[in-house]
């Protein structure tokens, strides 16, 4: 099956989907709290193993790590000495999650810092990871399995190992500040914020809340709950809200999917392409917007602020490929006329 179908195939599934209501959700599926997040820990690695497949032997940051790394066992070597093709010095990142507490393990990810040709089945000496802050707060080792591309080939300079870091410290979240919270919302939006603050005024009518834009909602733990904030929290998260539908376009043309939000309409605007015509305007036709065949040409007329689905929808069923709808779609939104906000990825 060629790729254009398959991509079709992938656009009519979410348009089946966009025939359903809005669904009701839970806060903890839209929203975050401010101060949970992933810290990100990075070091500097020494593989080895390579079997000649390493950083080449005029290397002088290999030479220099080599010296070093066997200086702390004893032995004293000159930088200028050191000859070795199985080496490589590497980059040793990974994303701690919230709340991470010493002895758990973390996946990290090892890539070549110099004009190694492969890391894969390499093993990675003791590396210590740091925070911004300059304190370690993991160990790294571990035989390195290389990497797959998204076309499936194998991406021999980087590579991973899963579990291949022990955490040395805890690393804690601080998410209250004098009893008080916020919720950041995944997609800032003022109706969002304004139904989340309401849900959550229902469910707690004296609360402290206030939404502070589009993005946070502030309160403040009813004094009754704040002995215990870990099951304010999880009542909190479970209340459901009915989010605000995305007003938005998503194209990726590089696999030409095609994604939009339930309230995106198109003004008034008229499109021309080759033999086709398209007119987007207050009056509508008994044809109800299907090819008129008395004219000449393909020519198609919908009523104002028709949905983005409808239009592409009709001119799929008339054969346009996907690359001239996007083109189409993009041309609507240099006029003006795309009631909603496009992202070309």
């Amino acid at each position: 099956m060629k790729a254009t179908k398959v991509s079709f195939v992938v656009f009519f599934m979410f348009l089946s989907f966009l025939g359903f209501a809005i669904p009701t959700v839970r806060i903890k599926d839209i929203a975050d709290l401010k101060g949970i997040r992933e810290n990100q820990l990075v070091g500097i690695g020494l593989v080895t193993g390579l079997a000649g497949r390493g950083d080449s032997q005029n290397s002088e940051l290999l030479k220099a790590a080599i010296a070093n790394l066997v200086s702390n066992f004893g032995f004293r070597i000159d930088a200028a000495d050191v000859r070795s093709r199985n080496c490589a010095v590497v980059t040793v990142s990974c994303a701690v999650p919230a709340f991470v507490r010493s002895g758990e393990a973390v996946d990290i990810l090892v890539s070549s810092i110099g004009d190694a040709r492969s890391l894969e089945g390499g093993v990675l000496l003791q590396t210590p990871l740091k925070a911004a802050n300059g304190n370690v707060y993991a160990l790294a080792q571990g035989q390195i399995f290389s990497v797959q591309s998204p076309s499936g080939t194998s991406r021999q300079t980087v590579g991973t190992i899963p579990r291949g870091a022990i955490i040395e410290q805890d690393v804690i979240s601080e998410f209250l500040s004098n009893d008080t919270l916020s919720l950041i919302l995944r997609n800032p939006d003022f109706v969002t914020a304004n139904t989340v603050s309401a849900a959550i005024r229902q469910e707690y009518p004296d609360i402290e809340l206030r939404a502070v834009d589009a993005a946070m909602v502030e309160l403040t733990i009813p004094p009754q709950l704040r002995g215990d904030p870990v099951a304010f929290i999880a009542q909190l998260e479970s209340i459901e809200v009915t989010p605000e539908p995305s007003n938005r376009v998503v194209i990726d043309s590089s696999s030409g999917v095609i994604i939009f939000g339930e309230r995106v309409r198109i003004g008034q605007v008229a499109v021309s392409y080759k033999d086709i015509s398209v007119s987007v305007s207050p009056y509508r036709r008994p044809t109800g917007g299907l090819w008129d065949e008395e004219e000449a040409g393909r020519s198609f007329v919908f009523e104002e602020t028709t949905s983005v689905e409808t239009l592409v929808e009709t001119l799929r069923s008339i054969g346009l490929e996907t690359e001239v709808i996007i083109y189409i779609i993009k041309a609507i939104d240099r006029a003006g006329s795309l009631y909603g906000t496009l992202i070309v990825n």
